[in-house]
C-alpha cells in the first residue's frame, strides 16, 4: 500500500511538472521609470480584439504572471494609483512559452493612457524552437487560402503541390501532426480568415507534444470581437478557367453580454465552401478514344502487321 502512494505521488508530480511545462504564460516587471523601485499592487490587463481577456496585479517585487494565455496577438495595459497608465499594442504571444514583457512607468497624476507599439525581437534567446510564426496579419498578405500552402513558405517545409501534403526536413508526410487551440486533429483546416497565428516547428519541439518525427503546425484562432462585424465572400473562376473552382466563405464576430465598454461573453462564427472540378488538372493534353470509335474496334477488332491493318478474321 505504501508503494501505491509513493508511486501515484510521484506520478502526480511528474503530470504537474509537465502542465506547468506547457503552460503559455506572460509574466515580468512593472517598476518606477524615476527610481526604478519596484511597484506592487499594479493591475495588468490583456485585451484582445479590444476584449478583456484575463489580468493579474504585481506582488511586492513588481513581478507578475499571467498563465494558461492563448497564443496570440493582444494589447497589455498597465496601470496603478499614482502613475500614468501605458498600453503596449500588438504584443504577439506564441504558445508554450514564457513571454516576457517588462514596463516602467511614469509617476503623474494624469491619468490617460499612453499607447505604445510593441515589435518582437529578431532574436529570442530563450526560444530553442526552430520554425516560424505568421500572425494574422501577415496571413491576410499572402495570396494563398491553405493552410498547408501557408505553413510551405517556411524554410525546410516542401509540398508537392500547392496546399498538397507537407514534408518536413525529408520526413514523410504522416509524420506532420496538426494542433488546433492546443488539441491534436486529423481532417480539414480551418479557413483563413479563422487563424490568428500559426506558428510551424521544424526543430526543438517540446516535450509537450509527446514523440514527433516530422514536424508541428499549429494553429491559433480567433476570438471574438467587442463590435458586431460579419462578411461574405464569393469567388469562381468558371469564365476563366476550364478546370474551375468555386470558394465561399461567411464570418460572423460580436459580443453577447457586454459591462460598460468591456465585452464579458461573446462570438466568432467562420464558415467556408469549396468546390473544385479538378483537383490536379494535366500540364499537357490528353487524348482519349471517343465512345463510338471504341465501339467500332469492338465490334472489328484489327491487327497490324508491318504497318498493314489486318481484319482479326484473317489471324484464325
Amino acid at each position: 500500500m505504501f508503494m501505491a502512494r509513493y508511486l501515484l505521488l510521484t506520478f502526480a508530480f511528474l503530470l504537474a511538472g509537465v502542465v506547468a511545462f506547457a503552460q503559455t504564460k506572460l509574466e515580468g516587471t512593472v517598476k518606477d521609470a524615476d527610481s526604478g523601485e519596484p511597484i506592487a499592487i499594479a493591475t495588468v490587463a490583456l485585451f484582445k480584439n479590444g476584449v478583456l481577456v484575463t489580468g493579474a496585479e504585481t506582488d511586492f517585487d513588481g513581478y507578475y504572471s499571467i498563465t494558461e494565455v492563448d497564443p496570440g496577438t493582444y494589447d497589455v495595459e498597465f496601470s496603478t494609483t499614482g502613475y500614468s497608465p501605458q498600453r503596449i499594442s500588438g504584443m504577439v504571444i506564441s504558445g508554450g512559452k514564457a513571454n516576457k514583457l517588462d514596463m516602467k512607468l511614469a509617476p503623474g497624476i494624469e491619468l490617460v493612457a499612453v499607447e505604445v507599439k510593441y515589435q518582437r525581437p529578431v532574436i529570442e534567446q530563450d526560444n530553442t524552437e526552430q520554425g516560424s510564426h505568421l500572425t494574422s496579419e501577415q496571413i491576410k498578405q499572402l495570396p494563398t487560402r491553405n493552410v498547408n500552402a501557408l505553413a510551405s513558405y517556411t524554410a525546410g517545409v516542401s509540398s508537392a503541390d500547392e496546399g498538397g501534403d507537407l514534408n518536413i526536413r525529408g520526413s514523410r508526410s504522416d509524420a506532420t501532426n496538426y494542433y488546433i487551440d492546443g488539441i491534436r486533429v486529423t481532417g480539414q483546416a480551418p479557413p483563413k480568415q479563422a487563424i490568428e497565428e500559426l506558428s510551424v516547428i521544424t526543430g526543438g519541439v517540446e516535450a509537450r507534444y509527446g514523440d514527433v518525427t516530422g514536424g508541428i503546425v499549429s494553429i491559433t484562432t480567433k476570438g471574438p470581437s467587442d463590435k458586431f462585424s460579419g462578411g461574405v465572400e464569393l469567388e469562381s473562376s468558371r469564365l476563366t478557367d476550364p478546370y474551375y473552382q468555386d470558394l465561399a466563405s461567411l464570418q460572423l464576430s460580436g459580443p453577447i453580454i457586454k459591462k460598460g465598454d468591456k465585452t464579458l461573453l461573446g462570438y466568432r462564427i467562420n464558415g467556408q465552401y469549396q468546390y473544385n472540378k479538378d483537383d490536379d488538372p494535366p500540364a499537357v493534353p490528353v487524348y482519349a478514344i471517343t465512345d463510338e470509335v471504341r465501339q467500332q474496334l469492338e465490334a472489328n477488332p484489327v491487327r497490324v502487321y508491318n504497318g498493314t491493318v489486318y481484319p482479326e478474321a484473317q489471324y484464325i
